[in-house]
């Protein structure tokens, strides 16, 4: 499955770095897709915000997936980092609990070098906040679409890894009843700093991803349009985390096996569970069931030229959800729908001192399809 949620700490921290007046502004953006539109939540009459870490960070749940979403790649089923992994992929092991009923088969892609696919992924999501005993009523965020073309370039000589090229063809932005015209706009930029994105990627028979890189003679246009370029790295994480994972052992339809991610980005920890069931089995196809949840220990979040003192606190952060998987063995890329919540509760310097802590709760659907041009 995909990455499926945002980076939720890259919203907490855009508390330590705005304070709560900007987070009400800039976390309606943020939601999900990790995404912050700073220079249409900003101010003109205040001196500019400090701008966005670099790249920002995500958490991978997509398939992915969302998301964020949300599981990782570049895991390996013997519990370490799959060879060829790149340093910023996260790590994850796989661990199967029952091998299903009888009959059982190792189950591994079959790829193809003539196999071109398309992927499309449609993000929605909501915000809402606490701010001690006074909530605010739940936004929708504008709905995201973006389709990438997928083409495999090699397969290595044992069947193991495929080698493709991939490109952003299309990404928009519709608007959402109710969306103040700020969010909608910043939205945009975000959007449209994916829109010429292209590069290459490895992933091996298991579904697990070696390597996802961005073309550098294709550059994103996230620092021209002012955007943070959090729907690149959201773009990143749902190529890695496409396929299903599988696991090394033979299984049988009932089989269950569980992914656990241990995902950091820089300063931030996040464990990650993914519970898979096979619901059905037949040929070359299947369906899972996958019950995610994800859990961070309290942290500081220190944002980059805050003064001593001003960092904010996240004193927990709990995500949860669901999603149903149809893959098929010969195809790269599967259909998988996902809901789920991620619950934050905020403390420090930027939550007002009345009311010493914020909860941020964001819900996320996310479509994933896969389809042959």
């Amino acid at each position: 499955m995909t990455a499926v949620f945002h980076d939720p700490i890259q919203t907490a921290r855009r508390v330590a770095r705005r304070g709560l007046r900007r987070l009400l502004c800039a976390a309606r953006v943020a939601a999900t897709v990790g995404v912050v539109a700073s220079a249409s939540c900003s101010r003109p009459s205040r001196a500019p915000a400090n701008p966005p870490d670099a790249g920002g960070e995500a958490v991978p749940a997509a398939p992915g997936a969302p998301a964020t979403t949300p599981p990782a790649g570049g895991e390996s089923s013997s519990g370490g980092t799959a060879p060829g992994a790149s340093a910023e992929e996260p790590t994850a092991t796989i661990t199967l609990i029952d091998p299903g009923r009888s009959p059982r088969r190792r189950l591994r892609y079959a790829w193809r070098t003539q196999q071109k696919e398309q992927l499309t992924l449609e993000l929605r999501t909501a915000l809402s906040e606490t701010v001690g005993d006074a909530g605010m009523s739940e936004v929708v965020l504008p709905p995201v679409h973006i389709v990438i073309a997928i083409e495999p370039q090699s397969v290595s000589a044992d069947g193991e890894l495929l080698s493709y090229a991939w490109r952003v063809t299309s990404a928009s932005s519709s608007s959402a009843a109710g969306a103040p015209a700020q969010i909608a706009e910043g939205m945009r930029l975000e959007v449209a700093a994916v829109e010429h994105m292209a590069g290459t990627g490895i992933v091996d028979g298991q579904g697990l991803s070696r390597k996802v890189s961005a073309d550098p003679a294709a550059p994103s246009d996230a620092g021209a349009t002012g955007a943070t370029g959090q729907m690149v790295e959201q773009v990143r994480q749902t190529l890695r985390d496409m396929a299903a994972p599988l696991p090394a052992e033979e299984v049988g339809q009932g089989a269950r096996w569980r992914k656990l991610s241990q995902l950091a980005a820089k300063d931030t920890r996040i464990t990650q569970t993914d519970a898979f069931t096979l619901l059905a089995l037949q040929g070359n196809s299947g369906t899972l069931d996958d019950v995610l949840a994800q859990t961070a220990p309290p942290q500081v979040l220190r944002a980059p030229g805050a003064p001593e003192g001003a960092e904010a606190r996240m004193e927990s952060m709990l995500a949860s959800g669901d999603a149903k998987t149809h893959f098929r063995l010969s195809r790269l890329v599967p259909q998988m729908k996902f809901e789920g919540t991620t619950v934050m509760v905020l403390s420090g310097a930027a939550v007002p001192v009345a009311t010493r802590h914020m909860t941020v709760t964001l819900r996320v659907e996310i479509a994933l399809s896969g389809s042959t041009p």
